[in-house]
């Protein structure tokens, strides 16, 4: 072989091999990306369906409230899902809370000896029985700043809860 047919050959060898790093980098981008979408969606569906939970579970004490000529503190006893030893979904007593109910008979916080988290911190591990986070991704929580209530959002998604009357807005996070 000629020095010029070796040159030709190494650079060959060369751009196929920057070739197949570029249509690798491409495939794991692509992949990268789907799967980003994909946890987005997943997220924007489970913040979603705890939406309805919060919900269902602020009707329940207002119903209760209703029931028992409106009191000012309200104690339940909510139901939670949780998974048991086989994977299946199943509803179980959650721990029991004080309530503080709003004038319009809405829990607007948590009635507990102990000052260590928010208002709207307590009302979420209250009612959903569960830590505010998902998939691993922690729940931002904050006061609403148009009217009393709270703020419950991930990276994707979330949803608002008013004092006043109860209603929860779902918010998809675009």
């Amino acid at each position: 072989m000629t020095q010029q047919s070796e040159a030709n050959e190494q650079t060959l060898r060369l751009f196929r091999f920057g070739l197949t790093i570029s249509l690798m980098l491409l495939l794991m981008w692509g992949i990268a990306s789907q799967y980003q979408e994909q946890r987005r969606q997943a997220q924007i569906a489970v913040m979603g369906a705890l939406a309805s939970r919060f919900a269902e579970q602020a009707a329940q004490l207002h119903g209760l409230w209703l029931s028992q000529n409106r009191p000012a503190q309200l104690h339940a006893v909510v139901s939670a899902a949780a998974m048991d030893g086989r994977g299946q979904l199943q509803m179980q007593a959650g721990p029991g809370a004080s309530y503080a109910m709003s004038s319009g008979g809405w829990p607007q916080g948590v009635v507990s000896d102990t000052a260590e988290s928010s208002v709207c911190e307590q009302l979420w591990r209250a009612m959903l029985a569960m830590s505010p986070d998902v998939d691993g991704a922690p729940v931002e929580i904050a006061p609403l700043t148009s009217e009393p209530g709270c703020d419950f959002r991930l990276e994707s998604g979330g949803f608002s809860y008013r004092f006043n009357d109860g209603f929860v807005t779902v918010a998809d996070g675009k």
